[in-house]
């Protein structure tokens, strides 16, 4: 074998290890590119209560896509439903950070606020939602609904459906 030929040989040997090495980088770099769970799962798991269940995924997610506003409002409500109501405040504010305008992050805000006994920063978080939907929708019925109920010195009491479900029973 000529040295030009040995050359050659080893040129090639180390540019196929090269290309396999890179090619199984991005291939395990591309499997780890994606949360194992979607926000539709994590909904669901909302949806069904399981509140600790939706916290797990929504924080992978989070990881992933950490200005999505919805994963840091979901999380804000699965939390508050877990009674770490400092923790979801920390949520909706790092939600309404990415999207002021995040119509159900100010509906679960307002609410918050409610269980807090602050009406007054509820009833700004309504006016924001006047003013994004002033003909009507689901997030501000809901809240002003909240604030209503909370005026005439009942206990505010949220129910367990999410926007999503609510904006489907209602046809919105």
């Amino acid at each position: 074998m000529t040295l030009a030929r040995s050359k050659a040989l080893v040129v090639g040997l180390v540019s196929a290890v090269a290309i396999t090495f890179y090619a199984n980088t991005a291939w395990s770099i591309a499997g780890v590119d994606f949360p194992s769970h979607s926000v539709a799962e994590a909904q669901a798991a909302i949806d069904s209560g399981d509140f600790e269940t939706a916290v797990t995924m929504l924080e992978e997610i989070l990881r992933f896509e950490p200005e999505n506003p919805e994963v840091s409002n979901l999380l804000g409500y699965s939390k508050r439903n877990l009674g770490e109501l400092d923790v979801a405040m920390e949520y909706y504010n790092k939600a309404l950070s990415f999207d002021p305008n995040h119509m159900g992050t100010l509906e679960y805000q307002g609410e918050l606020y409610l269980m807090l006994k602050d009406q007054a920063s509820a009833v700004k978080n309504l006016d924001k939602l006047k003013e994004l939907c002033p003909t009507g929708c689901v997030a501000y019925d809901v809240l002003q609904a909240a604030i209503e109920r909370s005026k005439d010195g009942g206990e505010f009491t949220w129910s367990k459906k999410t926007m999503s479900t609510q904006a489907a029973a209602s046809g919105e």
